[in-house]
């Protein structure tokens, strides 16, 4: 049985793969309003903004020492990347097969930089729990359809830098373990990233979003407050806490979520490789954190 602090960590890690997913279908819907830059300055000021009382009332403190701002901008870089090859992704391709092909390559790229990187050990469970995890995304975005063209122009070459950017993302953020406490590393990595998406979104009106209407402002709020400032800062504090590995497993969860969600409110259809695959993947999870 898992102590009392691990339990409570897997099951906010459950409830931010289950936002994760969902953020597929938000994506999807904002990107119909207006261009990844604009997306993404409002996406980043919001959630550091939706930070910001938490850290007040838990009197955490919001200084951060000189030597961990490095690595905390290093981490905005990537959150930055991430999030302009996600948007872009998801305004070109289908919210479903994106929020599959990123998180299902996303552990399996980990590892793989983890134990180039670091040296560290990969053992037999680990490899069968990346080969499910593997086998369960080709199923649910059914690989044997896809030729060059076809990822080309259907966002997934968007997806596959976006996945790139969130192994950096991981990694980085492992390596803040006994310096900066993990809401205050949100906080800050969150505000940087506002400030350097500003340059790339120098094109855009930012003030435009105030024209556009209700379902735009509920998909943005669930992507900034729920998924960004709750589920980005939990995967934060479990990559600490767990290692990039074991929380980048978790990612195996989203792809499930992600179909589930774009099939509810995008209409997108379901079929028995989507289920299938994503036994796949919740195995994978098991075998990895096992």
């Amino acid at each position: 049985m898992l102590p009392r602090k691990d339990l409570t960590l897997n099951i906010l890690m459950v409830l931010a793969m289950l936002s994760w997913g969902l953020s597929w279908t938000n994506a999807k819907i904002v990107g119909q309003y207006g261009e990844a830059p604009l997306i993404m300055v409002w996406r980043f000021l919001l959630a550091a903004i939706s930070i910001a009382p938490i850290l007040k009332l838990s009197k955490a403190r919001f200084r951060i020492d000189k030597k961990d701002i490095l690595l905390i901008l290093t981490n905005s870089v990537f959150m930055v990347s991430y999030n302009y090859f996600y948007f872009k992704g998801t305004q070109i391709g289908l919210a479903g097969a994106g929020g599959v092909l990123v998180t299902t390559l996303n552990p399996i790229l980990t590892v793989i930089f983890v134990s180039t990187i670091f040296g560290t050990k990969i053992v037999n469970k680990d490899i069968i729990g990346f080969m499910l995890g593997l086998l369960g995304g080709a199923l649910i975005i059914r690989i044997w359809e896809f030729d060059l063209i076809s990822i080309l122009r259907s966002g997934n070459l968007f997806f596959l830098l976006a996945s790139l950017s969130w192994v950096c993302v991981t990694i980085v953020t492992s390596r803040s373990k006994d310096k900066t406490p993990y809401m205050t590393y949100s906080f800050w990595s969150f505000t940087f990233a506002f400030i350097l998406s500003l340059p790339i979104a120098y094109n855009e009106n930012l003030l435009l979003v105030f024209e556009f209407d209700w379902i735009f402002w509920i998909n943005l709020l669930i992507l900034s407050f729920i998924a960004m400032s709750f589920g980005t800062s939990i995967y934060f504090l479990a990559s600490i806490e767990l290692g990039p590995k074991q929380a980048s497993a978790y990612i195996f969860m989203v792809p499930i979520t992600a179909m589930g969600f774009a099939m509810i409110f995008l209409s997108e259809q379901l079929q028995l490789s989507t289920l299938i695959g994503g036994i796949f993947g919740i195995s994978a999870v098991y075998l990895i954190n096992r």
